[in-house]
């Protein structure tokens, strides 16, 4: 009698420490609605929140955190749901802000860890391991994720700086990335960085400064010889790509694609390194990435 007494016990324990175990997330589902519960994985193409079945392609994203994604992190899906290449099918965003492409291959039966196959992947070998306790979301059908937010990516809103400058929300050229307008003194990116975060910029394109000047590139119109005493970063070039958090001090990007460390708190700007924007043209398209 005590022996099975104590098993049972045992039992009880045990079953009372997988359910504690199950990971709590919420499904956006294509359809706009949002269920919270506990996730568990029975295998397959189909993903169970409390014990109900949701097949893949009703769930947009299984988020792990509360709070809608920004503008710059929806950019950053495929537009379609089957891209030439399957390893970006979906997309990774952990709670530090790092941005991955992968084919998801499964989760564990609690729903603690997700295996996928990143891109370049070309074997199981190469199959890696994350916690889910560190991924923010996680994007199943890019397609249906762009519909439910498809308000928050069309918005382009204007916003008046204590400075007096406006700063104007970024226009998408390609996806995943960020149209820096020559012609304006900063584009908010849609982006809230941390102090001492890293973050990467993959410029492309170049614009025209003042009359007659074209083709200047993210490093700026070397050739120029005006004074800087005006411009947001005297060290560089005028036309060059900048940035700067909420309105603290300018700081030069260029065609740096290394990670470079925020300086501060706040919403992250984009702009081009000048001090008369009216005889400007044109726009970098700058992707960004959380570095390393």
């Amino acid at each position: 009698m005590i022996r099975r007494s104590i098993t049972a016990a045992v039992l009880v324990a045990g079953t009372a420490l997988v359910a504690w175990a199950a990971q709590p997330a919420i499904f956006v589902l294509t359809n706009g609605q949002r269920v919270s519960g506990e996730l568990t994985y029975k295998g397959g193409s189909e993903y169970t929140l409390n014990d109900r079945d949701y097949p893949s392609s009703e769930i947009a994203i299984v988020a792990f955190e509360s709070g809608d994604p920004s503008a710059v992190e929806l950019n950053q899906l495929p537009t379609t749901d089957n891209p030439a290449d399957e390893h970006q099918n979906h997309m990774i965003v952990t709670r530090d802000g790092q941005v991955i492409h992968g084919k998801v291959y499964d989760f564990s039966r609690d729903g603690t860890t997700l295996r996928f196959d990143p891109v370049g992947a070309t074997s199981a070998a190469d199959r890696r391991s994350m916690p889910t306790s560190q991924i923010a979301r996680l994007y199943i059908t890019p397609t249906g994720a762009r519909n439910v937010y498809a308000s928050l990516l069309n918005s382009n809103s204007n916003t008046a700086t204590s400075s007096g400058a406006v700063v104007t929300s970024g226009v998408v050229t390609t996806p995943g990335t960020i149209a820096v307008n020559a012609n304006q003194p900063w584009t908010d990116v849609g982006l809230t960085v941390r102090k001492g975060m890293r973050i990467a910029f993959l410029t492309n394109g170049t614009i025209g400064v003042m009359q007659g000047k074209e083709g200047v590139s993210p490093d700026g119109a070397g050739d120029i010889n005006t004074s800087r005493a005006g411009y947001p970063v005297q060290g560089m070039p005028v036309g060059g790509l900048i940035g700067r958090v909420g309105t603290g001090k300018a700081f030069p990007i260029g065609s740096n694609s290394q990670s470079i460390t925020m300086p501060a708190t706040g919403r992250l700007s984009l702009g081009v390194n000048d001090d008369e924007f009216g005889d400007n043209a044109g726009a970098f398209s700058v992707r960004i990435t959380r570095g390393i």
